[in-house]
């Protein structure tokens, strides 16, 4: 298989690929497959409820369906030839600590999760795209009513303890239902409000509380109307895209225990463990699903892009994570860039938290007061106040920058597009990211998407409703924007009513800091940012920068929905590879609270999620899909910067890896090492 780079000469690349079995293809499937049904528990409050698109196409749900599991109950898998063999050692940029109950843990991922191989997830993507394929469940099927769904899992599946505690492997057992429903119940921010798993918000998005029906059968209750997958997957469907974790290990170890070691039921065990420095997953001699035919794999922490070059080329590391714009030459000197999910690429976008334009919360109705949070505390040029003119009693500063007859949501969104027209994506492209990377629009548009059009245009939107007719400065967005445009960017400027004075903007030149991290997208958005804020400077905006701690810092503000200042990373949306009529996440809107969200929230964004998801039919959930596409862009609540697909760079030993399609997860793309195939 020869990887395909875009701008540069790839006529030597061929990459050691035989054994990948990849499906690329992602879809949701036809109108005529069972579709599970679902609305609230209880009736949902005005702010919850659905368009009244959604409630009709929801008003005849259909009887009970089922997606039942094409493979029978665990059994032991073969081992490969003469079983494991073979360690190999991994380059990472950070090796994270161990967090094995990461309901209690901050908002990063953990090392036993790094390492990959530890941890099994319910359902998975299947080679035929289907986003819930039962990995660790056998069936899951939605009552009549819509009020419920029930979750059957695999039988004599055990859990493993870490090397050198194999004794409490009895002690621990078989993974049970009452395992299943600890772990939701206790990462479920509604379920449990003290939660800080990562994926709490999203549990919570769709999921009342779990309880136990016998040994193996569970049920859960579910917020809305939800007729297509479940948050349950390693895929990420609905933002939910973790494994189960070892929750009763707490009631047996002890919580410092059970947060210190990563237990699991897939084909490795955690080996040593030490924060910064390193982690091994050991090779399990037998397995339910699948033998590795590597012995172990270990991730060592060499920050430096450099030094992980070095190491490679002197035989240190087989594989590592790689700066983009190093992988052509290292190609050219004999190594490997091994694409682990063709076809599937993830991005970077600036985002604009401190929009928080939801008066109640779209789930519980609860007023959210927000004009009471700190992003409204003054007048900030890229946030805008739509009580200004609304409800003037609920502005605490005044506002005098604006235009003659100009809104401050209006000023605020010109401000936000100016920026983003700015940004050169053809320099980050071909020099920061080698050529490997595509210019990226909005965090939820841009090339490699389904629906992506480059001839099309967002129309006008109102921020809470719908589309309006175009008027003065509310104008259409093409979806293609113009790239790396000062004049463009500047003449924007000049109409939100920051002109250029004696080579600065004031009223924002003094007010905008980017703050940047190492996110899904890899090392390469550090220098992004530097090359965003040099862009920035040149339209005579004073820019400073800002890197903080993501999980210890930003996330915890962002959780709170005290984050205003921009921040460089991804949203919700970390990968190309989703079906057209996937509603877009529930973290833009207030549905994730207290869970983790991007910052900001929109009241269409909310009524839209619940329109899709709500939805039996098809083509009505890709029809709307794309109208929140253009709101998006007409928004610029996110300006798309880049994207670019995951792999790992590789020396010979390595020839072949097959990895499940995720739509999380961080530029490598990795997380099956059983897979891994090595020279013999």
């Amino acid at each position: 298989m020869t990887y395909r780079m875009r701008g540069i000469r790839m006529a030597k690349v061929t990459l050691l690929l035989g054994s990948l079995v990849l499906a690329v293809a992602i879809a949701c499937g036809s109108d005529d497959e069972p579709a599970p049904a679902a609305t609230s528990a209880a009736a949902p409050t005005a702010a919850a409820a659905p368009t009244a698109a959604a409630a009709a196409t929801a008003a005849a749900p259909a009887t009970a369906t089922a997606s039942t599991a094409p493979v029978a109950n665990a059994t032991k898998a073969p081992a490969m030839g003469d079983g494991p063999e073979g360690d190999l050692v991994y380059g990472v940029n950070k090796v994270e600590s161990i967090y094995g109950v990461a309901y209690t843990g901050p908002y990063r991922g953990s090392a036993h999760k790094q390492t990959g191989g530890i941890q099994e997830y319910l359902f998975v993507m299947g080679d035929d795209g289907n986003a819930m394929t039962p990995q660790l469940a056998d069936s899951w099927k939605v009552d009549a009513a819509g009020t419920k769904v029930t979750l059957t899992i695999k039988t004599g599946i055990p859990w493993h303890a870490p090397l050198g505690q194999e004794s409490l492997d009895a002690k621990f057992g078989d993974m049970t239902a009452d395992d299943i429903v600890a772990y939701l119940n206790s990462g479920n921010s509604t379920t449990n409000p003290e939660s800080t798993y990562p994926d709490a918000g999203d549990l919570a998005a769709v999921f009342l509380e779990a309880s136990t029906v016998d040994a193996t059968t569970l049920e859960i209750g579910l917020v809305s109307p939800l007729f297509y997958g479940l948050p349950l997957s390693a895929f990420g469907i609905l933002g939910m895209a973790d494994g189960p974790y070892f929750r009763r290990g707490v009631d047996i170890m002890g919580l410092d225990w059970a947060q210190a070691n990563g237990v699991g039921t897939g084909p490795f065990r955690q080996g040593l463990c030490i924060p910064g420095d390193r982690c091994t997953a050991n090779a399990m001699d037998e397995h339910w699903r699948k033998v590795s035919e590597i012995a172990s794999l270990t991730i060592i922490q060499v920050p430096e892009s450099a030094t992980r070059v070095a190491m490679l080329k002197n035989g240190q590391i087989d594989l590592t994570m790689m700066d983009f714009k190093l992988v052509p030459g290292l190609i050219d000197q004999g190594f490997h860039f091994l694409d682990t999910q063709p076809g599937n690429f993830v991005g970077s976008s600036i985002l604009y938290p401190g929009n928080l334009w939801e008066e109640n919360h779209a789930r519980t109705g609860e007023a959210l007061n927000p004009w009471d949070g700190p992003s409204y505390d003054k007048d900030l040029p890229w946030i805008g106040d739509p009580w200004q003119e609304s409800n003037p009693s609920k502005v605490r500063y005044t506002d005098t920058d604006n235009p003659p007859g100009m809104t401050d949501m209006e000023q605020a969104r010109l401000v936000r597009l100016a920026l983003g027209t700015a940004i050169d994506r053809t320099q980050i492209k071909d020099v920061l990211l080698g050529g490997l990377g595509v210019k990226l629009f909005s965090e939820y548009m841009g090339p490699e998407y389904p629906g992506w059009d480059p001839d099309r245009e967002s129309g006008v939107w109102s921020f809470d409703k719908g589309r309006i007719d175009a008027s003065g400065t509310q104008q259409s967005i093409p979806y293609t924007l113009a790239d790396g445009d000062a004049d463009a960017a500047g003449a924007l400027l000049d109409t939100a009513g920051y002109p250029l004075i004696g080579g600065s903007r004031p009223g924002i030149g003094d007010q905008l800091t980017l703050q940047k991290y190492v996110a899904e997208a890899g090392e390469v958005g550090l220098e992004v940012g530097d090359t965003v804020n040099s862009t920035w400077s040149q339209l005579g905006i004073n820019v400073s920068q800002l890197v903080e701690d993501y999980g210890g810092v930003i996330s915890p503000r962002m959780r709170k929905r005290e984050q205003f200042l921009p921040v460089l990373k991804n949203g919700d949306v970390n990968s190309s590879a989703f079906p057209l009529d996937w509603p877009y996440p529930p973290v833009d809107s207030s549905i994730s609270r207290p869970g983790w969200g991007v910052g900001f929230e929109s009241p269409y964004l909310a009524t839209e999620h619940f329109a899709i998801r709500g939805s039996q039919d098809k083509a009505f959930r890709e029809f709307e899909h794309m109208e929140t596409a253009d709101y998006m862009i007409y928004w610029q609540l996110y300006n798309g910067v880049f994207q670019i697909p995951r792999g790992v760079v590789t020396n010979d030993r390595i020839t072949g890896i097959s990895v499940e399609q995720t739509h999380y997860g961080d530029s490598t793309g990795y997380g099956n090492p059983e897979t891994i195939t090595l020279k013999k």
